[in-house]
């Protein structure tokens, strides 16, 4: 997934500060970060000050790079080098920009933070998978299996043989699971908490997809009720059938395709990802996949974009929760139910001529918020 075309180091470290500006201010007009003004009048080195408010700002200001001591020019060739090698450690990172170990992990963990899944939007046919990221139990002692099996309730205590179903099951409830939907051009990849539940996938298709779709996946039964809550028509490949693509030419195949890539570079180097960080590296690969027919240029000037309004500190880093999306009270099959019992008061409304067919679009934009 290597972009089209890479920009030159050297003039990526000279002209760091013109392209971050540029790409700041895309439409080339400087606004306040404090109070929206546009009133501003520009100091030396991209510095501003306000004449509404009278604060005074930088490029940097309100952003990932807000309070960093580091410059620039270090975080674009920081930036530079994540989107051209996928499974970028922080130990090669430190080594390239002269920064130390930590620093280096910093970057990375702001960069992936900075980088969400929000905007992105599947239509047509979308195959969808769950994987499940940790070490094999092949790896294990065989003493160490049984008491796994054991204290996990898979086998009884008196029991002398355990079955291929057992251990697949503690094979589940060890690793973390990782949904995965994708339409051939974009993917999302959300990893969400064990076990995995129906309500977690339903809440990513209903965030993710719009307009008529239909989904491919396989036999689990996480998609039973699929088309009921979700409205969307499901063809499922039967895999312990051998069966990998249906009569009529669908299969699920593309989403398995992109969860190995995802593991490729886990696989091939010495990267430890811990379940706290694991969103923070499906946001970096996701996004790099997404983007993978832009340049290198196009790709830094909609990170940088992405960075607005999202500063975050090394302590809010530790303190970070991983399943943030799945802590909701509020399910996407309650969220349907409210949409409907919305519409069958406007149709009634409509009826009566109490109001008419423009407030049916405010209404239905207002609920769509639910799912961002």
């Amino acid at each position: 997934m290597a972009k089209k075309e890479t920009l030159s180091t050297i003039q990526l470290v000279k002209n760091a500060a013109e392209i971050f500006h540029n790409a700041r201010w895309a439409n080339g007009i400087v606004v306040c970060p404090y109070c929206g003004s546009m009133h501003i009048t520009e100091k030396d080195n991209y510095h501003y000050k306000c004449n509404s408010c009278k604060n005074r700002f930088t490029d940097k200001t309100n952003t990932m790079l807000h309070g960093s001591k580091l410059s620039i020019s270090t975080w674009m060739l920081g930036i530079y080098y994540m989107m051209i090698d996928k499974g970028q450690t922080s130990t090669e990172l430190s080594i390239k920009l002269g920064v130390n170990q930590k620093t280096a992990w910093l970057m990375q963990a702001k960069l992936r933070y900075s980088l969400t899944q929000d905007v992105v939007r599947l239509q047509g046919m979308i195959a969808q998978d769950e994987m499940y990221i940790g070490g094999s139990l092949s790896n294990y002692h065989y003493s160490r299996k049984w008491d796994l099996l054991r204290k996990g309730k898979f086998i009884n205590g008196d029991e002398k043989r355990y079955s291929k179903t057992a251990l697949f099951a503690l094979n589940s409830s060890l690793k973390q699971p990782v949904f995965g939907m994708t339409d051939g051009n974009n993917v999302v990849l959300y990893a969400t908490p064990n076990p995995i539940k129906k309500e977690y996938l339903h809440m990513v298709y209903g965030k993710h997809v719009s307009g008529d779709s239909i989904t491919v996946s396989d036999e689990s039964k996480l998609y039973n009720d699929w088309e009921e809550i979700t409205g969307a028509k499901i063809y499922t490949n039967n895999h312990h059938n051998n069966q990998y693509i249906t009569d009529g030419g669908l299969t699920s195949n593309a989403i398995e395709n992109k969860f190995s890539w995802f593991k490729r570079p886990f696989n091939g180097k010495q990267t430890h990802c811990s379940r706290k960080y694991l969103q923070l590296y499906l946001n970096e690969y996701s996004f790099r996949y997404n983007t993978r027919n832009l340049t290198t240029h196009e790709c830094l000037n909609i990170v940088i974009g992405m960075m607005e309004g999202k500063h975050i500190t090394y302590q809010e880093l530790k303190d970070m929760k991983p399943y943030t999306m799945f802590e909701t009270t509020k399910t996407y099959k309650a969220l349907k139910e409210k949409k409907e019992k919305e519409q069958g008061i406007i149709n009634s409304l409509i009826g009566y001529n109490l109001i008419g067919y423009s407030l049916i679009t405010d209404i239905e934009d207002s609920n769509h918020k639910h799912y961002k």
